[in-house]
Order: structure tokens, then sequence, then C-alpha cells
């Protein structure tokens, strides 16, 4: 294309001015030439509160090179990939903590990997419109068929450490809502520059951020994500990430000098275990990041949450690196390698059940609700383990469930079954208790309160389960319908976020 239409690949100036305005001078200063009394009309270069870095690199972000004028962005822009929409303070710093100016929101739509398929601009702008978002300022289709997004701000905001995380905040839940990647979050990332031969869409309309901040508040999106609501119920849960010596690390005043990478990987690590997503923990890694006196780039917090929630990263954090680092003794648990599968459902789910009834019943009414990920977490499960563990209580009858609300903001109560005396326990878990109880098992054959058959030697059952009443829902049916439906609004099944590349779209 290039060779029959070199005009095809030239940046569109356009867009550039309808992004950074008057963040970027005309033409660099001239050399040997300083703006002073009575000169002002000839030198038009001048640095004032207004001017923003922008940088540009191709495939290598080692050789990421900066400009602050339109005529270098122009030329710059011939030679390179992919450039900054938003603006940074200094010429050699690419930190999302030395960001300036927040210009646009940029969503990330990929079709790759089975993913979008088929998706086609229609489509997106149909998506848009029905997510309740107004028509984007221009989209840019990338090379493998994806789109990038383009919301323009109509004012510049100051990127203060608020406005960034409110930034961020908008951004996942406006790539949520259209099915973006919810990985390419971030206000200092790079985006593939925009050409005449890859903008496909353009409006030139602009949207104030007060006006996505009423759509994120009407779409109630923080009652769906937020990790500090309260659960209902008096029980207080507690975890790793309470524990002093995480507490500590979290705070990031305790941070070694050489230790950054370490500590937020190892961090990472607490939030994977913790139950936290991976899109989670690194929005709370570039928070921590920020607390720390020398914060690390962000694309390196974005390396660090790849690679601890990698199919091989261990499952947690160890207690050596716990202790090394925050210089706190720490004796909550001892992470050991992964067992097989076939035995961590016989061991895991089941200690995770009693736990489950355990904390219920501590409650004054047996019953406790919130947001799905939520009780995972407080239990310090993931939340494909907790469905587990849900529908084991739900064969059990243990438990009774029950969705209330719809989409987003919909939370899942659970309320105990007391007239259920049925024990939960894994046949090698009752064993490793009490090595007495198998022998008894062995010897007698005896039946529960309802006439069912408890047999010892059934090894292709390692729970008790009592016949259940007529009407009352069984695992196919009822409540636990409502779980493959999604309990409090995430499909059971459904896979954790894929990890992609940090800092390229």
């Amino acid at each position: 294309m290039s060779a029959n239409n070199p005009q095809a690949l030239a940046p569109d100036d356009g867009l550039f001015r309808l992004l950074f305005r008057d963040q970027l001078n005309e033409m660099p200063a001239p050399k040997r030439r300083k703006s002073r009394k009575g000169h002002e009309g000839k030198d038009s270069f001048v640095f004032n509160d207004k001017c923003g870095w922008v940088f540009l690199c191709g495939q290598n972000l080692a050789k990421a090179k900066s400009c602050l004028t339109y005529q270098t962005l122009s030329n710059l822009a011939q030679h390179h990939t992919y450039y900054t929409p938003n603006t940074f303070f200094q010429r050699d710093e690419r930190k999302e903590a030395q960001l300036r100016w927040l210009n646009a929101f940029i969503l990330d739509v990929d079709v790759k990997n089975g993913e979008n398929t088929g998706l086609i601009l229609p489509d997106l702008l149909d998506r848009i419109d029905a997510a309740g978002l107004p028509q984007p300022s221009f989209v840019v289709q990338t090379p493998s068929g994806g789109y990038h997004v383009y919301f323009v701000l109509n004012e510049p905001r100051r990127a203060y450490t608020n406005a960034i995380m409110r930034y961020k905040k908008l951004q996942r839940a406006m790539t949520t809502a259209i099915g973006g990647d919810r990985q390419a979050v971030g206000a200092g990332r790079f985006f593939r520059l925009p050409t005449a031969a890859n903008v496909i869409y353009r409006t030139d309309q602009t949207v104030s951020f007060e006006e996505l901040n009423d759509w994120y508040a009407i779409n109630d999106f923080d009652a769906a994500t937020s990790h500090s609501q309260p659960l209902s119920g008096t029980i207080q849960f507690t975890g790793l990430l309470t524990q002093k010596a995480l507490k500590k690390l979290i705070s990031g005043a305790f941070v070694k000098p050489g230790k950054r990478d370490s500590t937020a990987y190892t961090l990472a690590l607490a939030f994977k275990v913790s139950g936290y997503s991976a899109a989670e923990a690194e929005e709370h890694l570039h928070t921590w990041n920020h607390r720390i006196s020398d914060p690390l780039d962000s694309f390196v917090i974005s390396q660090k949450v790849q690679s601890a929630y990698a199919e091989s990263a261990p499952a947690g954090p160890t207690k050596k690196w716990i202790e090394y680092l925050s210089d706190e003794k720490f004796t909550y648990v001892k992470w050991e390698p992964a067992k097989a599968r076939s035995e961590r459902k016989t061991s895991h789910y089941h200690e995770w059940a009693t736990d489950v009834v355990d904390a219920l019943r501590a409650l004054p009414d047996h019953t406790i609700s919130g947001p799905q990920r939520d009780l995972a977490a407080s239990w310090g499960m993931s939340v494909s383990s907790f469905q587990e563990v849900i529908k084991l209580l739900l064969k059990l009858e243990k438990i009774a469930v029950e969705i209330v609300g719809k989409g987003r903001g919909a939370k899942t109560v659970i309320r105990l079954n007391t007239d259920s005396n049925i024990e939960i326990f894994s046949s090698s878990h009752k064993e490793k208790k009490d090595p007495k109880a198998k022998r008894r098992c062995r010897s007698s054959r005896s039946t529960n309160a309802s006439g069912t058959l408890l047999d010892g030697q059934d090894k292709a059952s390692e729970i008790l389960i009592s016949k259940p009443e007529k009407n009352v829902p069984d695992s196919n049916t009822g409540f636990l319908y409502v779980l493959e439906r999604g309990v409090g609004g995430r499909p059971l099944g459904s896979s954790s976020p894929r990890t992609r590349s940090p800092d390229f779209p």
C-alpha cells in the first residue's frame, strides 16, 4: 500500500491537534535564540504549564523517542509505529507518575485468539451505543483486524494521582462494556499511530470527564467491582493480605532499595492466592507503585502480574521472601507445590466447604451476601473454586442460594440449611483425623436418618449424601441452574483474564 500510495501511511496531523492542542509547539526552538522581552514575536517556542512530551517507538520500547513540537512529531511518526496519546512532564521518563495531561480514553478491542471473531465496525458501534457510551471521536484499525477506540476529552485533564486512578477505573469499565481487552488498561500506554490508512471512523466528537463519571455511576460499576464493599453479616473475615508483614509491604513505605521488583512480584502472588483477578491485582499494584519513593515503570508492574499469574508460577508467595522483604516474622501459611487435581478436589474443596458452613453458623441469621468475587476472596478461594464449593454444598443440601438484583449489581445470598445434619469431609481427610474411623466403617454398615445406606467400603463415593426429599431442587436444577448462569454476575467456569504484552496493544 505504501508503495502505491505513500500518503496513506502519513500521520494524521488533524487528529494529533485534536488530541494535543496547545500542549505542543509548532516547531523546534531556533538555535542560539532565546525568548526575551521585546522579542516574543520572533520566538514561538516556549515552555509553559501546558507543555507535554509525546513518546514514540517501534517494536523496541528501549528506543523510544520524545518530542514537544508538531513538526518533530510529524517527522518521527513516519518512522515509528506507536505513540502515547497522553503526555508527560519529562522527555526522558515515561512513567505513570510523570504523566502531565490525560487527553483521551483509548479502548483496545482485539479479534485475536478467538475473541470477537468476525467483529466489524458497525457491530462495534452498536456495542458502544448499547453500552450507553457516546460516539467515539475516531477509531483506528490494527493490522490484526482489531480496533483502538478513542474518546477524546473536551478538555485535557491534569494527571494528578487521583485522576489517573479514576481514569483507569473508567477505562476498564468502558472496555468491559464493549467487549475489549481489560489487560490493555493504563494512562501511559503506547497505542498505534493514526494514519490516513488505518483511521476507519471519525467524528471529532469529544466527551467530558464528568459525563463518563456519570455513565460509570449510572451503571453502578463500583457495586460490582469494589473489594472494599462490606459484606452483609457481622462476621469479619481475615486472610493473607491482612497479615502485618503483607500490610507493611502494601503500604509502600518500607520497600528496600533494589527490592522493588521482588516486592511487586511477591505482592502479585499474594493477590492471586487471595482470589483477585490479574486485572484487579495490576490495578492495586499500580496504586502501590505510586506510594513507593522510586516507582517502577508501569510496564514493569504489568510484567510482574503476568509472571505471577502464569500457569507455571507458584501458588502464592513464600514465607522466606515475605520475611526477607518486610523484616517481619510471618507464620500465616506455608505454601506447598500444587497437588494433583484429583487430590485437591477431595481435600481443598471439602475443607473450604466446612469453612463456609462454619462461617454461616457463626452469623445470627446464618446468612451472608455479597458479590461472588468478594465472597470467594473472603474464604481465600478463587472464583472457580468458590463455584465448585457452592455446587458441593448445594448437592449436600447444606445451603440455599439466591440471586438478588440483576447484572453487575447482582449479589449472591447464601443461607445455611440448619436442619441438615450431613457431615462434610473427604475420605482421605477423615482417615487422617481419626485412623480408627476407617476400621469401624469396614466392620459395620449403617443407615442415616433418612434411610440411606452409609458404607465405609464404598470407594466410589467420598462424601456422605442423604436422599433428597421430594420437590427439593437437586444438583441439576433450581439454585444450581442459577449458579451456572452466573453467580453475582460472572458465569461459572469463566476463565481468568488472559495475559498480554504489557505495553503494546
